[in-house]
């Protein structure tokens, strides 16, 4: 069963939440429904590439991984208005995927089932939404928004759907993210500090280039490692990507912390928590420390990425003070959403539930709502 099963519960509590979730104070405009939504098909989406991981129902699990962002994006669009219309949506994509499952069983291709829900669903939300006028003067609003430093982002999350179907792409992958997400933090600075933020990323890149050369050669600070075997390209003997990251990710996390340094290393330190398994499994690095802590890496690798991660962000609020809290701090929490999704997939339990954990628990804003019971009089 495995993914299988899996596939078809979340297929039924989908459809429950759908046509049976009760409506909030906030009415069906509630942002609840979209965020409900677009959550249940990026969920669809990582369990159709954990199918295509394991090989288990091909057409299914391609259905899911390219049919489920999108889904996911309507529903982030229109969820409160595809709410409102379920029912005819509905009747739609049962009238329209049961012809086309009739065609699939007189061509003998009964496993078509699955995808042509998904496409018959996909379609008839694209249908509604397309005449729904408010839902065009929502993407009209969104478009006189839109930055490119967005679009970017945007990007930068998408390149990663192929994974599962070209695991042998996974380092071109991950150097496209990386560039993508170098190409947002640059354009979304320098519209808030201008050149400063190409001293910044010349800071970022440069140090972070120098410790790897140094440390994979001397073991410090992160330890005894080696960089044998990485993927190009190389940058004296360092993984292009890695000095990227160091850039992108840690201002990104700078901006989250509100430029608050160890909040900025805490954010980093997680990270690392989940990338140390990553990428020794992918082969961009490997450890020869005698006394590994987790995934081969010593303590001291990660006392050394909280404390890089707190000088960079010193040196960030040195360069560039007053940056406050901006919008390029989605990337990391987007990062802290992905990461541990992609660990999973790759079958690394341990380091997928303490990057999860970590990432997400420092990366949002995570308030109590006290109740205040009526003041006695005194």
């Amino acid at each position: 069963m495995g993914y299988a099963g899996l596939s078809l519960g979340v297929l039924l509590v989908s459809a429950l939440l759908t046509l049976g979730w009760p409506r909030r104070s906030g009415g069906s405009g509630s942002p609840f429904l979209r965020l409900l939504g677009a959550l249940l098909g990026m969920g669809l989406a990582l369990l159709g590439a954990g199918l295509l991981v394991t090989g288990q129902s091909p057409p299914l699990a391609l259905g899911l991984a390219l049919l489920g962002p999108g889904l996911a994006l309507l529903a982030a669009l229109g969820g409160d208005r595809l709410w409102m219309g379920r029912f005819p949506i509905a009747g739609g994509v049962l009238v329209s995927a049961g012809l086309g499952f009739a065609g699939a069983l007189a061509l003998g291709l009964p496993a078509a089932l699955g995808p042509l829900l998904l496409a018959a669903t996909f379609g008839a939300q694209v249908g509604w939404l397309g005449r729904d006028p408010e839902v065009r003067a929502r993407l009209q609003a969104l478009s006189v928004r839109l930055e490119p430093w967005m679009v970017l982002l945007a990007l930068a999350v998408l390149v990663r759907i192929p994974v599962p179907l070209w695991p042998q792409g996974f380092p071109l992958l991950g150097l496209i993210q990386m560039v993508l997400l170098t190409l947002a933090a640059l354009e979304w600075g320098w519209r808030r500090i201008g050149p400063r933020i190409l001293l910044l990323a010349a800071t970022a890149f440069g140090l972070g280039l120098g410790l790897e050369v140094m440390g994979s050669r001397t073991g410090f600070p992160f330890g005894s490692y080696s960089y044998a075997g990485a993927p190009p390209p190389l940058l004296w003997g360092v993984p292009l990507v890695v000095p990227l990251g160091w850039f992108a990710l840690v201002f990104s996390a700078h901006l989250l912390a509100n430029g608050r340094p160890w909040y900025t290393g805490l954010l980093v330190l997680a990270w690392d928590a989940g990338l140390e398994a990553l990428m020794t499994t992918k082969g961009y690095w490997a450890w020869h420390d005698p006394h590994p802590l987790w995934y081969g890496a010593p303590l001291s690798n990660y006392l050394a990425w909280f404390g890089v991660g707190s000088l960079f962000s010193l040196l960030f609020s040195w360069l560039a003070p007053g940056l406050g809290q901006g919008g390029m701090a989605w990337a990391y929490r987007l990062e802290a959403l992905f990461l541990p999704a992609g660990l999973l997939l790759f079958g690394l339990w341990p380091a997928a539930v303490v990057c999860a954990l970590g990432m997400n628990l420092l990366a949002w804003p995570w308030k109590r709502r006290v109740r205040r019971g009526p003041q006695m009089a005194t």
